[in-house]
């Protein structure tokens, strides 16, 4: 049954149930996801809004897509004000746990079957050891470590965001968000 055999009763019975889901997932993603699932309907608007000035279509493949650019977006957003106004330098206290805990690894001696296993174990590596002390590196890989962070936190976000986005549209226009 399409809409135009619906009843207006049953249309707006599934309009109000699909706005009390579609907050209810674009809430809950966004609670799971620091934040980063309020940027889908936000990046859908935008990219929205540049295919209809290029005459192009929106497909929801698109809208897909851009719900989660726009959450990686925020994700990243969120966490480098987070960085930005801790009360310590998380690099500093980053840099002293791994300085902590190099000096705990360097304290364990090799087991005997892996020295025998693999000879070059035994020897140590001095500059592997300074690489891992050096701020640069340990800078380096908190970054790689909150583009990871802001991807999968996007990806979550976004699906999620982008399905309460859709069902959010039917409910306020009659007609999904997308397409």
């Amino acid at each position: 049954m399409n809409q135009t055999q619906q009843s207006p009763a049953v249309t707006a019975l599934l309009r109000v149930l699909a706005g009390i889901g579609g907050a209810i997932i674009l809430l809950t993603f966004a609670l799971f996801t620091l934040g980063a699932g309020l940027g889908a309907p936000i990046g859908i608007a935008l990219a929205r809004r540049r295919a209809r000035r290029r005459d192009r279509p929106f497909t929801r493949a698109a809208s897909w897509f851009a719900a989660v650019v726009a959450s990686i977006i925020t994700a990243g957003l969120v966490l480098v004000t987070v960085f930005a106004l801790a009360p310590t330098s998380p690099l500093r206290e980053f840099q002293n746990g791994a300085i902590q805990a190099q000096a705990a690894q360097d304290t364990a001696a090799t087991p005997a079957w892996l020295k025998k296993a693999f000879p070059q174990t035994a020897r140590s590596d001095s500059a592997a050891k300074q690489i891992m002390k050096s701020p640069g590196f340990l800078a380096a890989m908190l970054s790689v470590g909150l583009l990871f962070t802001c991807i999968f936190l996007g990806a979550i976000g976004g699906s999620g965001g982008w399905l309460g986005s859709v069902l959010l549209g039917y409910a306020l226009w009659g007609r999904a968000f997308t397409g």
